[in-house]
């Protein structure tokens, strides 16, 4: 007896997950090979959970084909590697004022994730917790490397693993496709190693889009299965993708194929053939033909026919797929039969890639052969139809009509060849059914936003007391994803880098259109005005009353001098136009009068100004420095080179200079020292000293050269007429002189220069 060893007509096929045991032939392949046909899970069918990152010890390998999305298995880690990011601020009012350090921390990983058994061809995007990480280009959306290993058979270890476990504790998995992920930053992950999937694309070559031909995916269930003669010729359908789990038996593999691509499985001779279903029919058998059938309850029964109840077929068949319309999410597709009694709704999954239009086409077909199928007869030919095998399509005349009918199973005996055959239509296979997968908002991987470095080597804006060396930073976004940015710096000229700060505060920043002019310290200055194009149109400059201006509201860094202003209007031209200003704040007075077209302009507040802290050593030398946006890598990100002055440590100049004569021509210097520690003046009493003593130096210039240094510590100093003798020949009327107040920390602060 033969017997067709899997079928898609007339029945819902299924069946539970195992091993594929082959390399046996004749009758002996439908029970060994298949599992038998006594018993059919119809309903059994299961999609696989393609959403979970597992990292577990004896997790199968998946083997892919075609292309497809699944998460893989976490096979290597290093575990998370942690970067502490410290900041120091100062908080509170006038008189109360307090550092305040916070310290946070960020995390990266480096791993490596399994994904196929089977050689694959590349790897295109890649999901974090759903959201894109990799576009197809391979643009990754936080800081990070991806490195694709395909799982050929000598393919090498890894760099960075063989670097971190040794060189004698790794290979490159051989034949195993995975990747290797490092120095992922997780920030955007809540500090941990997200649930990744993988677009995987596993074969191209003379296949297209990444699809594979079905008969390539069959033959390599057979050859795994050790079934040495098979033929798949017949099945030149393409494959968007399909995904053998783990441990698996082959009938299940093949029958999940089949229920889509409409084929079936005859045992022929010493092996398989599998053939597409749509095929012409083998022979045309005659009412004269048919000889008494065995089985028939009368003599004059030559065929007998069983049929199903309507209560025994399905209403109602649904198929669970991966739709590549969904990002390889899961789609449902189902054919329903209105006005019938049965209420048997079949469903089943598959780990299958296929349009909306293909699942819904191949619902319908299944539907409508399991109904037209519904038809089993039994009948017996003579010895002339012994070449009849299992899978034969053959047509039975009756008068003037003429049916179809699928061979499943046939026995050559004494009397003839007894038949068992269903129903069958090459008409039910034509159709084309349109379905639509729903709307998906399209992902995209945004790119990361230059930041834009702003080194301010300027005074405290807010009097305190500062004894440190710092510098003060701003960083500004580019167009694009902007989380924040770490500063780093390199004391080895551009060779390695160390972090020194990080800010998430975006600076509002932008470009002065005009040049500022010359104008007054000690009161307003309304003649004058600053037109300011902002670089983030999202951006805005506020207007603010006298007294909240008088209080440290709107100030501004603008070429070195430090301004604030009353009044920001908004001018059609797409910039503002800042008046009521207020110029040479904090002891920047010497910039007035140097300023120029296109500078710098950037608004000083507490949340986007940082604090750098720098060494006593690092005073005076020139470093190279890099703003990097998290989650970039500090070698992309371009180095700037500034000098370091310490501006914040130095004394502001003396201010109202005088100079008085006696009659023999001596000269009497006084003047009015300034603070860089608070400044205001309350009830009288002098501002804080701010230095650890009161020193000052007084250069005599004579033609910009300087001839004598006179020393003081008070605010007054006596240049006698015979050092003027000695300095110039003679007492002098007029003498240039430079005025410093010094630090104990830094030394010369700024010169009041005067001609007395």
């Amino acid at each position: 007896m033969a017997t067709v060893v899997l079928t898609v007509v007339g029945t819902a096929i299924g069946g539970p997950i195992g091993g594929f045991v082959g390399g046996l032939i004749g009758q002996r392949v439908d029970q060994a090979i298949f599992g038998g046909t006594s018993s059919r899970t119809i309903e059994g069918g299961r999609m696989k959970d393609l959403t979970v990152q597992t990292s577990s010890y004896g997790e199968p390998i998946v083997r892919v084909y075609g292309t497809l999305r699944l998460p893989g298995n976490v096979i290597w880690s290093s575990g998370l590697k942690e970067v502490r990011n410290e900041k120091t601020e100062s908080s509170g009012g006038k008189g109360r004022r307090q550092n305040v350090t916070t310290v946070e921390y960020s995390y990266r990983a480096s791993f490596a994730v399994a994904l196929s058994g089977r050689a694959i061809s590349d790897v295109g995007r890649v999901w974090a917790d759903g959201k894109l990480l990799r576009d197809a280009a391979g643009k990754i959306a936080v800081g990070g490397e991806m490195r694709v290993y395909r799982g050929e058979g000598f393919q090498k270890s890894d760099p960075m693993i063989e670097a971190l476990e040794g060189q004698n504790n790794v290979n490159g998995f051989t034949n195993l496709s995975y990747v290797v992920f490092e120095d992922l930053a997780l920030g955007e992950y809540a500090n941990r190693i997200p649930n990744l999937t993988f677009e995987v694309i596993g074969d191209t070559g003379g296949d297209t889009g990444g699809e594979i031909l079905l008969s390539t995916i069959v033959s390599d269930i057979c050859q795994l299965s050790d079934v040495a003669v098979f033929d798949v010729g017949d099945l030149n359908q393409m494959v968007g993708g399909y995904l053998v789990a783990g441990p698996m038996k082959s009938r299940a593999a093949i029958e999940e194929l089949a229920r889509v691509y409409q084929f079936d499985v005859v045992e022929q001779e010493n092996g398989l053939l599998f053939r597409k279903l749509g095929r012409l029919s083998e022979a045309a058998i005659l009412a004269d033909d048919l000889v008494q059938s065995a089985q028939g309850a009368r003599p004059s029964d030559k065929v007998i026919i069983t049929r199903q109840q309507d209560m025994e077929l399905p209403r109602e068949i649904g198929l669970s797929y991966i739709d590549p319309s969904r990002d390889y999410q899961t789609g449902y597709q189902r054919a329903r039969r209105l006005n019938v009694a049965s209420d048997i709704v079949r469903q089943s999954g598959l780990p299958l890639v296929l349009s909306s239009s293909q699942a819904k086409t191949a619902s319908e077909i299944q539907l409508d052969l399991a109904w037209y199928g519904r038809e089993t007869i039994n009948f017996a030919l003579p010895h002339k139809y012994d070449d009849l095998l299992p899978g034969d399509i053959v047509t039975m005349a009756s008068g003037s009509e003429t049916q179809d009918y699928l061979l499943q199973e046939t026995e050559i005996g004494p009397e003839g060849v007894q038949c068992q055959a269903v129903k069958f239509s090459n008409l039910r296979l034509d159709r084309s059914a349109l379905a639509d997968s729903g709307p998906v908002p399209a992902q995209q991987v945004e790119e990361l936003a230059e930041s834009l470095f702003f080194h301010l080597d300027m005074p405290a804006i807010t009097g305190e007391n500062v004894t440190s060396p710092v510098f003060f930073w701003a960083a500004a976004a580019g167009a694009g994803k902007w989380p924040g940015a770490g500063l780093f710096i390199s004391r080895d000229n551009d060779q390695t880098y160390s972090q020194l700060d990080y800010t998430n505060a975006d600076a509002i920043s932008g470009i002065v259109e005009n040049i500022l002019p010359d104008g007054p310290v000690a009161y307003w200055d309304y003649g004058n005005e600053l037109l300011v194009r902002l670089d983030n149109p999202d951006h805005g400059l506020p207007s603010a009353a006298l007294e909240a201006v008088l209080d440290g509201a709107n100030i501004a860094w603008v070429g070195g001098e430090i301004i604030q202003f009353q009044q920001a209007t908004f001018e059609l031209g797409g910039f503002y136009r800042l008046t009521g200003l207020l110029r040479g704040r904090r002891g920047t007075e010497r910039y007035i009068s140097q300023h120029s077209i296109s500078e710098t302009f950037i608004l000083l507040n507490r949340a986007t100004v940082n604090t750098a802290v720098m060494y006593h050593s690092d005073i005076g030398l020139i470093h190279h420095f890099k703003v990097v946006t998290a989650g970039a890598d500090v070698e992309d990100a371009p180095s700037v080179s500034r000098a370091y002055g310490a501006a914040v440590l130095k004394p502001f100049s003396p201010v109202h200079g005088k100079g008085q004569r006696d009659g023999a021509g001596t000269l009497a210097l006084t003047w009015i020292r300034r603070s860089r520690v608070g400044g205001d003046w309350m009830d009288n009493a002098d501002v804080p000293l701010g230095e650890n003593f009161e020193r000052y130096d007084i250069e005599i210039l004579n033609g910009g050269a300087v001839v004598r240094t006179l020393t003081s510590d008070v605010s007054e100093v006596i240049y006698p007429a015979s050092s003027q003798i000695e300095d110039f020949g003679a007492t002098q009327a007029i003498l240039d002189i430079r005025i410093f107040q010094i630090s104990d920390n830094i030394g010369r602060g700024w010169p009041l220069i005067l001609s007395v």
